[in-house]
């Protein structure tokens, strides 16, 4: 639970003081209240995250063919195909045995499955990778593509002009024993970004084992069309923020078992060639010793960017994964307003209690929901001395309300919130809130903070993702204005707005 804060930015006076903040341009994206860009003012509000609801019948997809060990892990993405009609998902095995005269190691392999619905989902044994002579849902056997280590994503790229590349895959590549220290970058090792391209998903080419030597574990891929350079890998490398190290060098775990895991961003333009990676997002003085930043996984929604972040705590004693909300204005600098989990580990008992890992790409869009994928081990990770050796790894769905990523809500007694000015290009004021057992009153306000006659409204005992707020007055009059919107909210919940 967070309280925004109740004074006025620096400079800002309203009421009729003759001073106006310039208008931001939102044109029809739903407005959140993750961070505080859109608040100009509150009193009495508190916002709070709303953890996602993780699907009944999870896990969805387990381990449970011969070929796959104890592991279906999201080491992959998950899509729904607009022109088959069907969900696709790639996703991580660990083949435990080979047939009489089999050519390739034990390994991971890229394995595939698909479903109608989303929850429930069959494994095509395809014949494309044969196990123990039967036939598999496998698509990429163990070290079929030589240093291939493990998949990061793959993509279906409706913008390629190339059939050949419709889909698009990159994986981390190992070459072991390395002895050169100009190519060497992990542990005598090699580790880096190879890239691979098929023509319906399943039957791959690889272009290149070493696309990138700056990502050297556990990536993700954002495509941002808005960009020439529009395709992002937000992948893992290993720093200590000078303040971290002098904070939590003293600690005994720090040099035996912490290993400074954090996120740095790499684009490029045709997905084979990648520029240096910059630094994104480490760990930093609000996190409990020992967090590292393993992996975060970032999509566009709304005109911002969304991350999913998994907050390792790396100590003997404690070794768990769970994923954190991050924001971005750019795409480049986050922050995370809440340190809270977004995806809760489970319980005692469960699937899902000790390590969260996410798939690859944006939450798939089902009406009003949004749906994740994600991963969960019943071991903690090791290095650990209470780690299970037996237990797996299988994949979960769970799902969000569209927006109610995070709410401003007030009890009984009633809260404020004032938006800062904004150009109003729209014929209505739609909002995403709950008030099915209280209200929000609501006012347009010029941008000198002036109310706006006609424009008051209230809405109560409803609950919806898009409301539209019933004002006396028609709105195009207001079409290329800037105007303030405030929020009088009673038992209620509000979790964005927007002009359309």
């Amino acid at each position: 639970m967070r309280s925004l804060l109740s004074t006025l930015f620096i400079g800002l006076t309203i009421c009729g003081s003759g001073y106006a903040e310039e208008a931001i341009s939102i044109g029809h994206h739903r407005q959140m209240f993750i961070d505080d860009f859109i608040i100009a003012e509150s009193e009495n509000i508190t916002r709070r995250l709303c953890p996602v609801d993780k699907h009944p019948e999870n896990p969805v997809v387990r381990p449970d063919r011969p070929w796959e060990g104890r592991l279906a892990v999201p080491q992959g993405s998950v899509i729904y195909d607009e022109q088959e009609k069907l969900f696709k998902m790639w996703y991580t095995t660990n083949v435990q045995s080979r047939g009489e005269g089999a050519t390739f190691n034990k390994g991971k392999a890229l394995a595939y499955a698909t479903s109608e619905d989303g929850v429930h989902w069959d494994k095509p044994e395809m014949g494309i990778v044969i196990e123990d002579d039967r036939k598999t849902n496998q698509v990429i056997a163990p070290m079929e593509f030589g240093y291939m280590y493990q998949p990061y994503f793959v993509l279906k790229d409706l913008m390629e002009k190339n059939p050949k590349r419709r889909y698009k895959m990159a994986f981390l590549s190992i070459q072991r024993n390395v002895n050169d220290p100009n190519v060497a970058n992990h542990d005598n090792t090699r580790r880096g970004s190879g890239v691979a391209f098929s023509a319906d998903g399943l039957h791959w080419n690889k272009v290149k084992d070493f696309a990138s030597d700056d990502l050297i574990d556990i990536s993700h891929f954002m495509v941002d069309p808005t960009r020439e350079d529009k395709y992002v890998i937000y992948g893992r490398t290993l720093k200590m923020m000078p303040e971290i190290q002098k904070a939590w060098k003293g600690y005994d775990w720090f040099e035996s078992v912490y290993g400074g895991r954090a996120v740095i961003r790499s684009t490029s333009r045709d997905f084979i060639n990648w520029k240096p990676a910059e630094f994104i997002l480490g760990p930093d003085l609000k996190d409990p010793p020992s967090t590292e930043i393993y992996s975060m996984n970032v999509f566009p929604y709304e005109g911002i960017y969304l991350g999913l972040v998994q907050r390792y705590l790396c100590r003997l004693d404690k070794s768990t994964i769970d994923i954190q909300l991050a924001i971005s204005r750019d795409g480049v600098h986050f922050e995370r307003p809440f340190r809270d989990a977004f995806f809760p580990l489970g319980s005692i008992g469960s699937w899902d209690r000790f390590q969260l890992h996410n798939m690859s790409g944006p939450p798939l869009t089902q009406g009003n929901e949004l749906w994740f994928y994600y991963g969960g081990r019943s071991s903690r990770h090791r290095p650990n001395t209470m780690a299970d050796a037996k237990a797996g790894g299988a994949i979960g769905m769970a799902s969000l309300l569209r927006d109610r990523f995070v709410t401003v809500e007030a009890s009984f007694d009633g809260g404020r919130l004032l938006t800062k000015p904004v150009k109003f290009e729209g014929a209505a004021l739609k909002v995403n809130a709950n008030t099915a057992f209280g209200k929000i009153e609501i006012r347009l306000l010029d941008d000198q903070g002036y109310p706006l006659k006609g424009y008051e409204a209230s809405i109560e005992g409803v609950d919806s993702v898009e409301h539209t707020v019933p004002f006396e007055k028609a709105m195009k009059p207001l079409r290329g204005q800037a105007v303030r919107v405030e929020f009088k909210i009673y038992n209620a919940q509000l979790y964005s707005f927007s002009i359309q």
